[in-house]
């Protein structure tokens, strides 16, 4: 397979852009589609070559897919409608004749598209991400010394997203291997957010509480820190899922696949220990 006819969407997030560096890595050649050349990049290098694409507009969607055979497809982050935003991108990636996608596994609807095809497919199921602290507690860990989220006992295998990039990147690169397959990924260990809070407090050198606010409590006080009703709600589904035991599964894929250890949460912390301390 010619490796140019690779194109990596969502190229600047927490999986696009570590797969990005893996690719690189590999001196395989992509495509980054994003809806920003110049900022793409900056923050992946001038080197990257890109393709516009914007989920927002299918028009972009038919010359981003032109001459693709590997898509690695991932959604827009903290979207509403996000689902329905790549369903015209998946039945484009068929007219395409792309011959593979790889696919982070989020919706179910464009899992179905993808299957019903004659597209050879490998779907990756990531758990929760170790980046979801920044993107959504590090106001709460920085400036208040705490963790608030509803997930009452439950627990979570966190995984860092630079090893679903470097998975990504070896499906990619090996896909014989990974044709109609779904790969679960996980962290190291499954654990609560007493348990983070922990780690947390540990290497940023001062105590980080676990609030473990209710559904009723957390909901008044994203309420009265500006959210809209629909993203609550959807953060207390999204949330629900580890409060009710139902994600506390852990997979060894990452080690088969990499041959070494998934990143800790402990590691990431230490990582990112500026960003949390301000």
């Amino acid at each position: 397979m010619d490796n140019k006819n690779i194109l990596v969407t969502a190229a600047t997030g927490n999986i696009g852009a570590p797969l990005v560096h893996a690719l690189g890595k590999k001196q395989m050649e992509f495509k980054a589609a994003t809806r920003d050349a110049q900022k793409a990049k900056k923050q992946l290098g001038s080197h990257v070559d890109t393709v516009h694409l914007d989920f927002a507009d299918p028009q972009t969607f038919k010359p981003a897919l032109e001459g693709i055979e590997t898509l690695f497809l991932c959604g827009p982050s903290a979207t509403p409608g996000a689902e329905d935003m790549l369903v015209p991108l998946a039945e484009e990636a068929i007219r395409q004749d792309v011959k593979h996608v790889v696919f982070i596994a989020v919706y179910q609807k464009i899992m179905n598209i993808i299957k019903n095809s004659d597209l050879k497919y490998t779907f990756i199921r990531a758990n929760f991400f170790m980046q979801n602290f920044e993107m959504y507690q590090t106001e709460d860990i920085r400036d208040k010394n705490q963790i608030f989220l509803p997930t009452g006992e439950g627990k979570a295998p966190f995984i860092h997203t630079r090893d679903i990039g470097e998975v990504a990147a070896e499906i990619i690169a090996n896909p014989g291997n990974f044709e109609n397959k779904q790969v679960y990924l996980t962290g190291p260990e499954a654990m609560d957010h007493f348990e983070a809070s922990k780690i947390f407090s540990d290497v940023l050198g001062r105590k980080i509480e676990y609030k473990n606010p209710d559904d009723d409590t957390y909901r008044k006080e994203m309420l009265n820190r500006g959210f809209k009703k629909e993203y609550i709600d959807a953060m207390i589904a999204v949330f629900g899922k580890i409060k009710s035991g139902e994600v506390a599964q852990t997979s060894d894929s990452v080690g088969q696949i990499l041959n070494r250890k998934p990143i800790s949460l402990r590691q990431y912390v230490e990582e990112k220990k500026v960003h949390f301390t301000g």
